[in-house]
């Protein structure tokens, strides 16, 4: 078995790039630090790093040793807290990212069945955009995502398709193409958009559609941390949004209408992405059931 002791090291080093660094975060002296190194390639019988001017590069044995170290210390830190709260009479916690879409869709409702179903579990709810979202999940921030599933494979997520969507153009009905029988995208190019703060793949979404009509993508006037700040900024009259279909509802409240773009501005599928384990946190698989579930509904 792997000493966790020397797999911390490992990770420090891995993380700050530089032994000086890493001895640092673990207050260690430097040739302390590098015989735990050396111990760590002796017991693995290869070398993990390069050591190089520029700082310690990881070879193809450590990328794949910094892989399974993280799981470890992610499975570690999971399980002290589950103890914890067990502990404390308490059932346990969950973590989840959410993307906008499930914001307003669904997901207040599962949530609240999970709690009423066991009213001693704690769950913590984080908004943001797919670029966010993703790393926090691989590091262990978040035990799970809900979110769009357009995103490459990758070794350590798994995920879990609920239910297909597509974005299209939102604006308030007082916007100047919300009366026109059908819109260009050449007339969309010469109107403001309003975007989520730091979601880059919706950005490359938006400039793959206007490429596709030999056209140059609009800039965001406006981004916005929260999907609220956003359609509060639709209601202005001033701007145009690409939204999940299933957002409309709730701004229909709010005056906002779709704009009649003859094709979908991006189709995607939806779900819940969690990291790949050997067991599973209890909730996560009590989330994924209550998903599965819930949307086999509407498949019926």
């Amino acid at each position: 078995m792997l000493d966790s002791n020397l797999l911390k090291c490992f990770l420090a080093i891995l993380e700050n790039g530089k032994l000086t660094a890493a001895a640092g975060e673990l207050c260690l002296t430097q040739p302390a630090l590098s015989k735990s190194l050396k111990r760590l390639e002796d017991e693995l019988g290869v070398p993990l790093f390069e050591r190089t001017p520029l700082g310690m590069v990881p070879t193809a044995y450590g990328i794949a040793l910094g892989r399974r170290a993280r799981h470890i210390q992610l499975e570690s830190r999971s399980a002290r807290e589950e103890l914890q709260m067990l502990s404390e009479g308490g059932f346990g916690s969950l973590t989840i990212g959410i993307g906008p879409l499930w914001s307003a869709y669904e997901l207040p409702d599962i949530l609240a069945s999970m709690i009423r179903k066991r009213s001693d579990i704690h769950i913590r709810v984080v908004s943001g955009v797919l670029d966010q979202l993703l790393p926090d999940l691989l590091q262990g921030k978040l035990d799970a995502v809900c979110t769009v599933l357009d995103f490459p494979e990758h070794p350590d997520l798994q995920k879990v398709f609920l239910f297909d969507s597509e974005h299209i153009i939102v604006a308030h009905e007082s916007h100047p193409l919300a009366s026109m029988a059908l819109v260009q995208p050449e007339d969309l190019q010469k109107h403001l958009f309003v975007g989520l703060d730091g979601d880059y793949a919706g950005l490359a979404r938006m400039e793959k559609f206007f490429a596709l009509h030999g056209l140059q993508s609009p800039n965001l006037a406006m981004e916005c941390s929260s999907l609220e700040t956003l359609l509060s900024a639709l209601k202005t009259g001033g701007f145009l949004a690409s939204l999940s279909i299933q957002l409309l509802d709730r701004g229909l409240a709010m005056g906002l209408k779709r704009i009649n773009v003859k094709e979908s501005f991006w189709r995607f599928r939806s779900g819940l992405v969690y990291r790949r384990s050997p067991q599973r946190p209890p909730l996560v698989c009590a989330l994924e059931r209550e998903l599965l579930e819930r949307f086999a509904q509407y498949k019926e």
